[in-house]
């Protein structure tokens, strides 16, 4: 039967915006549906990610602010200070690159609906086949081989079709202020810190950063990743972010001309993201680094293997979710067992008292930074893995080493 596109998907964010292009790249023909007027709206995210991410997925480098070369935490009284002998990552310039993403697309023969909302799904004998749209474009139906969520953590689609839930106990809240007149530190290599702040007096059960962006700005804020995690007396995360502004010399005397809101269910991901004639990708299905909470780099991987688990289908003209489950089975591949640890070492941190949280400090203290880096991007050896667990007694028990070990193994 004819389909009006071969994909449709729903949301222009990081992963849709990468999406598309790579649809677009494979000449096939694709529509995104974007809610806002503007594609690179709403520009929330502070978006901290290695310079992998650029070479990865050919990202431009000016499309980053300046160059970090280290990161500080500082515990409730452990400090660690770690700078690598070379650039480590920058800041995405959230807005631009969403924008560049599409304008690739564009260039390649894709399609784009903006200021309209995706209300429903489509289906016919147990397949997705297109879906339901209204705004700016009017109301309407579209179809298609395939429907991609790519919608963020509203995850309009996905959970309604009974991928994952939506549980307010995993909804991680953060808010950041884009900072100017701010005097960020430098190493002595001449590169700025990536700084966190952990501890029950700062940020309980999430952290609080300074990221700069160039020698006057900064993008500085609060997260709690864990709302189950509470503390005597607790204040409001804009309460504890009061407190660093005041006390901390990169940013005393900076003012704020950007203000950014932003929530993510922090659940380690979906293990299965289709179904028959629908994919789920990024934020939609949860793919955000537990640990951190980050999530550009991640929609970005996962909006590349849902795009080559899409080419192959259409090879075969087979839509099923066997056949779409190759996205899956590349996603764990490459990061399954990044994703694992993280999601054990976030259940940990994010309900660690203060001792457990200075003995995690302790740890990295120890760790070099080429195995840190590895852990960071997934690309980590067993023999890395085992050298950080060995680490590991004081902040996780035995029996999360042990389950940690078998999963590594296995």
């Amino acid at each position: 039967m004819s389909r009006d596109f071969e994909v449709i998907v729903v949301g222009a964010g990081p992963a849709g915006s990468m999406m598309i292009k790579e649809l677009a790249k494979r000449k096939i023909r694709a529509l995104c549906i974007e809610k806002e007027v503007e594609v690179g709206y709403t520009n929330k995210s502070t978006a901290a990610t290695p310079l992998d991410t650029f070479e990865t997925f050919e990202i431009p480098r000016e499309l980053g602010f300046d160059d970090a070369g280290g990161f500080r935490i500082f515990g409730p009284t452990e400090v660690c200070v770690k700078e690598f002998p070379a650039t480590i990552g920058r800041l995405l310039m959230f807005r631009e690159v969403k924008q560049y993403l599409i304008k690739e697309a564009i260039r390649s023969g894709a399609h784009l609906m903006l200021g309209t909302e995706v209300i429903d799904v489509l289906e016919e004998d147990g397949k997705v086949i297109g879906v339901t749209y209204k705004g700016f474009e009017g109301k309407g139906e579209l179809t298609a081989n395939i429907v991609v969520d790519a919608s963020g953590p509203s995850s309009v689609l996905a959970a309604r079709l009974g991928l994952w839930k939506k549980r307010p106990e995993q909804l991680g809240v953060a808010f950041e202020y884009f900072l100017d007149n701010a005097k960020p530190d430098k190493g002595p290599a001449g590169c700025f810190f990536l700084d966190f702040f952990m501890g029950s007096n700062v940020a309980p059960g999430g952290y609080g950063w300074i990221f700069p962006t160039s020698s006057t700005q900064v993008k500085a804020g609060m997260c709690k990743l864990n709302p189950a995690f509470r503390v005597p007396n607790e204040m409001s995360q804009k309460k504890y972010f009061q407190k660093i502004w005041e006390e901390n010399s990169q940013i005393k005397n900076a003012q704020p001309f950007e203000i950014h809101e932003c929530a993510h269910y922090i659940t380690g991901g979906t293990n299965v993201s289709v179904k028959n004639g629908f994919m789920a990708i990024g934020d939609s299905v949860s793919k955000v680094n537990p640990i951190w909470g980050e999530g550009v780099r991640a929609s970005f991987y996962s909006a590349t293997f849902a795009a080559q688990a899409i080419d192959e289908a259409k090879k075969h003209n087979d839509y099923s979710e066997k056949r779409l489950s190759l996205y899956d089975q590349l996603w764990k591949k490459r990061l399954g067992k990044n994703w694992s640890l993280s999601k054990i070492v976030y259940d940990v941190l994010y309900n660690s008292k203060d001792d457990q949280l200075d003995a995690f400090i302790r740890i990295l203290k120890k760790v070099d930074s080429a195995t840190l880096q590895r852990l960071y991007l997934g690309k980590a050896t067993k023999k890395d893995y085992f050298f950080a667990l060995r680490l590991a007694p004081g902040f996780m028990n035995k029996d999360i080493i042990s389950a940690t070990m078998k999963s590594i193994i296995s």
